[in-house]
């Protein structure tokens, strides 16, 4: 029996209310079996779910689909957590926080803030080196007008464009990964899917484009997650690739400065096929969107 995922997450607790999970939903921070869901997406036992929220990432596995809302130790029966610990209390203590009635922050803020969560470690090493390698110096001062800080290892956005669906054709998905009855089920500006049953219940593929989003952390969120995970490298751009031969799913993922994509590849449980094939299909379908990319 299936239940609707933001009815899922609200009734294990996951969320505080129902509704905090349908907008976790619509903002793209929930994904199914590694591929983004909208609210009304079904769940089933052996599906995986990851939802993030307050900067971090939740991994469950569903074992028993309820839609009503439970006990903390009920809820405990329906899932297998297999989320990350969190991290320490220090380095939450050590993250910026807005002044109180500063009200709500803006886009741009919000993304400047990401960043900086995201970078903080490398920002705070690479200020170490240049204090140090400033007082061992015999130039001249620097100028007193030009910012003192390091610059940015990439700018998000600054990745090339992959265009509709990572410039691959629903042709082409059917072909590569040999499913049959592949229909498009989410067109969007940063995700395509196309899936043999429309209810996500057979085999699925999809594109998912990610602007000023690390791909390490992408990265590490599927190490926690499959099996296998190895670096890849596709026509000279590092990425990485994981797989579970049980889950049938492969994801590969390709970095692009603060930029990245990933196909998600998942066959039918019912039919069952070797996880190399699946693999090598998201691996050809990578390689087509960095050679159409612009």
């Amino acid at each position: 029996m299936s239940t609707r995922v933001d009815a899922y997450i609200w009734a294990i607790r996951l969320t505080k209310t129902r509704s905090a999970a349908g907008a976790a939903c619509r903002g793209g921070h929930v994904r199914v079996n590694g591929v983004t869901a909208k609210p009304a997406q079904p769940v089933v036992p052996g599906d995986e779910i990851r939802v993030r929220l307050a900067g971090r990432e939740r991994i469950v596995e569903v074992i028993k689909t309820i839609n009503k809302r439970v006990s903390a130790p009920m809820a405990a029966e329906c899932f297998v957590d297999r989320s990350p610990p969190p991290p320490p209390k220090e380095i939450l203590a050590s993250q910026p926080r807005r002044d109180r009635g500063a009200g709500r922050p803006t886009k741009r803020e919000r993304r400047q803030l990401d960043r900086l969560r995201d970078s903080s470690f490398l920002v705070a090493l690479l200020a170490v080196v240049v204090l140090l390698v400033g007082g061992c110096s015999d130039d001249a001062p620097a100028d007193p007008n030009k910012p003192n800080t390091p610059e940015a290892p990439a700018q998000a956005g600054s990745g090339p464009f992959f265009g509709k669906c990572g410039g691959v054709t629903l042709d082409e998905v059917t072909r590569i990964t040999g499913f049959g009855g592949l229909t498009e089920t989410v067109n969007n500006t940063s995700v395509c899917e196309w899936d043999t049953t429309g209810s996500r219940t057979g085999a699925v593929a999809s594109f998912n484009w990610y602007r000023g989003s690390p791909i390490g952390r992408e990265e590490a969120n599927v190490k926690l997650s499959r099996d296998v995970t190895n670096k890849l490298e596709i026509d000279g751009h590092q990425g990485f690739i994981g797989y579970t031969q049980s889950g049938q799913i492969c994801e590969v993922g390709i970095g692009f400065g603060a930029d990245f994509f990933e196909w998600s590849i998942r066959g039918d449980a019912q039919q069952a096929r070797p996880i190399e094939q699946i693999c090598d299909a998201a691996r050809e379908l990578a390689t087509l969107s960095i050679e159409r990319a612009s």
